[in-house]
């Protein structure tokens, strides 16, 4: 949702004006927090079926049979080396004593 809410308010900053007050009344009102309690869960409920669905999608088109590419393109391609990001140095602290 909040993707959701920077893009919306990037077209119209109306919209996010909307939602905050919507926001704010819910705080201050037992109804107004039942009825956007119950939109959310709708919203969360609908957003996790399309995920699932997109999910299942992608899993039927992996399974689907691949096709082989030809000997020579491997013989072509070269490994990856791992690169590690140097550590920080660490440097003692100057307090003042001779310790």
């Amino acid at each position: 949702m909040p993707k959701q809410l920077v893009m919306k308010a990037m077209k119209s900053p109306g919209w996010l004006v909307a939602v905050c007050f919507a926001l704010w009344f819910a705080a201050h009102s037992f109804f107004a927090f039942l009825f956007v309690s119950f939109t959310v869960a709708v919203w969360i409920k609908r957003s996790i079926k399309a995920a699932l669905k997109e999910e299942k999608a992608e899993d039927s088109k992996a399974h689907a049979p691949a096709v082989v590419a030809p000997a020579t393109a491997d013989a072509n391609v070269t490994p990856i080396k791992r690169q590690y990001a140097k550590s920080a140095v660490v440097v003692p602290l100057k307090t003042g004593t001779d310790d």
